[in-house]
């Protein structure tokens, strides 16, 4: 248990009957106190951490210059005014904190969650050595003896998957969670805000609990808010009590409190929401330190909430686990369990968070055990408070911002510009010291005559003679120089000194502000925006530690406030979607989180752009790619768009390869058809032209053949006719038989 510092704190280690509501009042009035201003070191902080603010912010204040800007109760002649030399330093961080990206990886660490993943190793690295197996039973016997499950890919690499991309499913759910409060409920821009507090104040606070069903967090403003931090940490965690101060409309009271409030509640409040000014405090009967206005708007009421930390005792029946001796069986039993023989009963106390809010100074609602309090699976007895937080140094017990650092150096800057200003104030030209009984009055001139031609013609005209024409004594004019001299310089000069000082306390040098001289060397400049950067550095990892904690509260969170599931629609930057869908299994784990250095992490994604516009060129990436690493948040995700790019890549130059083999084995093939193709026409028309040949041949010896028999049939027939002809004229024939013979002769 924490030590409390404040006197007249009551025990906060009471039994269950002693925890009542005047007990929780007595607590709250106890913080209130404190926070009241009744304890110096908490009042000097406080004031500390608003003067921090304003100094921010550019306000001065004007007695702490009035030994510089008046001397013997008279004010010299130049305005004092702020310079802000602070500001844009901060300003700065803020703006690489809105470019640094949220790099953030859930994973599950209780114990249940690492046995599942030491056996999923074990399987996988079983499957692997099965695979090898099978690969060798193939390649020898030239037979996949695997089945379709069984043959399923493998990440080349065992280790560095389990490491990086190996995701339980519960880890998955979880990992949309956080993407879903982060889109909802612009969790970044609060974190910038948040981060403005660590710079100006030293400390960031954020209170985290379930609103409207979901994980929800606020920053909580500095200023107003009390604790009692153990002294061996910078951070939250083991806060034993905390008190925040808010002020609230009549409306925003009753939005929060209503279930709480009773009927004299509700007049009570609906009295003060009629104050309008400070006479009407006594009418009321109201603490005048639990109202203010906001410039003249409606009234706002003081709200103080609470919470603490206490114990609770638990009462276990403890059973024997037969197939793990080393891990019993605990079951929750209450007080009026009557122990059975056999039974081992143990009572343990555990930690226990309460809460107490006052209103307006009189009304003391919401005193109750703290609901939704997150515990570990693992250990359930330990708990914490819903704020999360920083306090730089506070194992020191010098707490120190970025305003503290360059407080003295603002002031000395606004001084210099102010004895600048007063030097501008003085400044004039050339005078002379005019001796006035030089006037040549004889020549009928004034002073104003004597200037007027000083003006015009460079002259001063003078009398040396006095009234009764004696010489006088003349002594040559004398100038005196009103115009801007060495010291102005000298303040100049100094002022660039003061720049370049608080340039190297806070680590942001005018280099890495942009204001690069025009003969300074590129690696000079570079040289001084690291070494910038490492100075920063410390800020950033501490601010990005509170993130990873508000992180892991709001995963623990979510077996709580999901517990029977959630269901939405994640709209990502790029226009994509993807469905969230919650389980009641989120439950069952713890989770832890892991923020990546968003320093070294854009770093390293700007190095990946670069290298994508490379890989651009040479054709292992499409320009698709290239857009998507541009548009990456994250150095992990710029990896795996980058990684999955030249992927990508890589498979469509095999399968374009692939292709580009298959055409040509086509192509062969093709030429090999044509070849035989040609060679079977090339047989073809031999073959054509041999039979052509024997055709020929054969038509020849017919031809001949015929020729032949017709001569031959010709002689026959010419003997015959010769013959028929000596028969005719020997025998005497008729006339009609002369006829025959001669058609026949003709025909022939």
């Amino acid at each position: 248990m924490a030590n409390y510092r404040s006197s007249g704190f009551p025990s906060l280690v009471l039994d269950e009957s002693e925890k009542t509501p005047e007990w929780c009042e007595q607590v709250v009035d106890a913080i209130i106190n404190t926070l009241g201003g009744n304890n110096s070191s908490w009042e000097s902080n406080r004031y500390r951490d608003i003067k921090n603010y304003s100094i921010y912010n550019g306000n001065i204040e004007l007695d702490d210059y009035k030994y510089i800007t008046e001397q013997y109760g008279m004010a010299y002649p130049a305005r004092l005014a702020n310079y802000p030399i602070i500001q844009p330093k901060i300003d700065l961080l803020m703006g690489e904190e809105i470019r640094r990206p949220v790099d953030m990886k859930v994973s599950t660490i209780n114990k249940e969650a690492t046995i599942r993943k030491q056996d999923f190793l074990v399987n996988l690295t079983l499957k692997k050595h099965l695979n090898e197996f099978f690969e060798e039973v193939k390649a020898q016997y030239g037979d996949d003896v695997r089945t379709e499950l069984e043959n399923v890919p493998m990440p080349e690499d065992i280790d560095q998957y389990m490491r990086y991309n190996y995701k339980e499913s519960v880890e998955e759910m979880a990992q949309d969670g956080l993407d879903y409060l982060m889109q909802r409920y612009d969790l970044k821009d609060i974190f910038k805000t948040g981060f403005r507090d660590f710079l100006v104040t030293g400390k960031e606070f954020y209170k985290i609990y379930i609103k409207n069903g979901d994980p929800f967090l606020r920053r909580v403003d500095p200023r107003s808010f009390v604790y009692d931090m153990n002294s061996d940490s910078d951070y939250l965690d083991d806060a034993a009590w905390a008190g925040e101060e808010r002020y609230l409309t009549p409306n925003e009271i009753l939005d929060e409190f209503r279930d709480f409030l009773t009927k004299e509640d509700l007049e009570f409040i609906a009295k003060m929401q009629n104050i309008t000014g400070y006479n009407d405090y006594a009418r009321y009967n109201s603490p005048i330190n639990w109202i203010e206005w906001d410039k003249g708007s409606e009234a706002r009421i003081r709200v103080v909430h609470c919470e603490w930390k206490s114990t609770m005792p638990v009462r276990f029946k403890i059973s024997e686990n037969k197939y793990d001796p080393e891990r019993p069986f605990y079951k929750l039993v209450s007080k009026k369990y009557r122990k059975k023989k056999g039974d081992r009963i143990e009572t343990k106390y555990v930690d226990d968070i309460w809460q107490g809010t006052k209103i307006g100074g009189q009304i003391f609602v919401d005193a109750r055990r703290r609901p939704n309090q997150i515990r570990s699976v693992d250990d359930p007895g330990s708990t914490s408070l819903s704020y999360v937080g920083i306090v730089r140094n506070n194992t020191t017990g010098a707490v120190s911002s970025m305003v503290d650092l360059l407080a003295n150096v603002q002031f000395l800057y606004n001084v210099v510009m102010y004895h600048i200003e007063l030097a501008l104030a003085r400044s004039g030209g050339k005078a002379v010291v005019y001796d006035v009984s030089q006037l040549p009055a004889n020549l009928g001139m004034d002073m104003q005559t004597v200037l007027y031609h000083l003006k015009t013609d460079g002259i001063i005209p003078i009398n040396s003679k006095d009234e009764g024409g004696q010489m006088s004594n003349f002594n040559q004019f004398q100038s005196i120089d009103f115009t801007l001299s060495q010291s102005v310089q000298q303040l100049f000069n100094l002022k660039l000194m003061l720049e370049e000082t608080a340039g190297n306390i806070s680590g942001v040098s005018r280099q890495r502000e942009g204001a690069v001289g025009q003969y300074e060397y590129v690696g000079n400049v570079q040289r001084s925006v690291v070494q910038s950067a490492t100075i920063t550095e410390g800020w950033f990892f501490q601010h990005n530690e509170v993130k990873k904690k508000c992180f892991e509260k709001l995963c623990n969170l979510m077996k709580l406030s999901w517990s029977q599931g959630k269901k939405t629609t994640l709209i990502f930057g790029d226009g994509g979607q993807k469905l969230m869908n919650i389980l009641p299994e989120i439950s069952l784990n713890d989770y832890g989180v892991y923020v990546g250095d968003a320093g070294k992490d854009e770093a390293m994604r700007q190095a990946i752009t670069q290298l994508s516009q490379a890989a651009l060129s040479s054709g292992q990436v499409s320009l698709l790619d290239v857009l998507r690493v541009f548009k990456s948040e994250t150095m992990t995700e710029a990896e795996t768009v980058l990684e999955q790019g030249i992927e990508a890549a890589q498979k469509m130059q095999q399968q374009q390869a692939q292709q580009q083999q298959q055409v040509m084995q086509m192509q062969q093939q093709a030429e090999a058809a044509k070849f035989e193709k040609e060679a079977q026409l090339k047989q073809i028309d031999n073959e054509a032209k041999i039979q052509v040949a024997k055709i020929n041949a054969q038509t020849d010896l017919q031809v001949a053949k015929i020729a032949s028999d017709d001569k031959r049939d010709i002689e026959d027939m010419k003997a015959k006719m010769s013959l028929m002809d000596k028969e005719k004229n020997a025998a005497g024939t008729n006339n009609n038989d002369a006829n025959k013979f001669e058609q026949i002769k003709n025909k022939v």
